[in-house]
């Protein structure tokens, strides 16, 4: 084997060990750890909530959005169609509007990008790949769901976990099949694990 060809796969094989030592550091700091103990939380009560419909639900799923990938903290199909939601466990203070809002932590502070402007491009993503499936006239809603009580929401965006059972509560039955949305989803799922690590890497909101 031609020697440049040695140093090139050997450079290859660090650079993946580096990302996946860094995906495993990152899978076990403070933020994210809370992060999925909200996304329990919400996939728990989505779960009690649709217990007598059937529902199904995809958790942490992963979609090819061009050549990069979405991360869609729960996709929930039903009678309704399908729900998109976003969940948050950070606590403090959120306030402002537009693109960034502002998160305040005690004496920290730092720029939030808005959630339902994250939620939207889940959304726009989902919406995507139901008119390539033929479901086009199938309901898509969103919801963004903060989980912690001790947040001060001044920005007024998403909803917290009673207003998103009444937000569920709410959703018309539109005779959907649940089943062959899920299962068309479940499809679609991007499996690959560097690709997975390498979406983790380029994310740029970590709450």
């Amino acid at each position: 084997m031609d020697k440049n060809v040695k140093i090139f796969l050997i450079v290859i094989a660090a650079a993946i060990v580096l990302l996946a030592l860094w995906g495993v550091i990152s899978y076990f700091s403070k933020g994210k750890r809370k992060g999925r103990a909200a996304e329990r939380k919400v996939a728990g009560t989505i779960k009690k909530l649709g217990k007598d419909d059937n529902i199904r639900i995809i958790n942490n799923a992963f979609l090819p959005l061009y050549r990069k990938t979405v991360e869609i903290d729960h996709l929930v199909f039903g009678r309704f169609g399908v729900l998109v939601v976003e969940t948050k466990g950070i606590s403090g203070t959120i306030s402002g509007k537009g693109k960034k809002l502002t998160h305040k932590v005690g004496p920290n502070v730092h720029k939030l990008y808005n959630p339902e402007l994250q939620n939207k491009t889940h959304l726009d993503n989902v919406n995507h790949h139901m008119k390539k499936g033929g479901f086009e006239n199938t309901p898509v809603y969103g919801a963004v769901v903060f989980t912690d009580k001790n947040l001060n929401n001044e920005a007024k965006v998403g909803m917290d976990l009673d207003g998103f059972k009444k937000f569920y509560e709410s959703l018309p039955d539109a005779r959907c099949n649940q089943d062959v949305l899920y299962h068309y989803f479940q499809k679609l799922q991007v499996n690959n694990p560097l690709k997975k690590v390498l979406h983790n890497f380029n994310k740029k909101d970590w709450d």
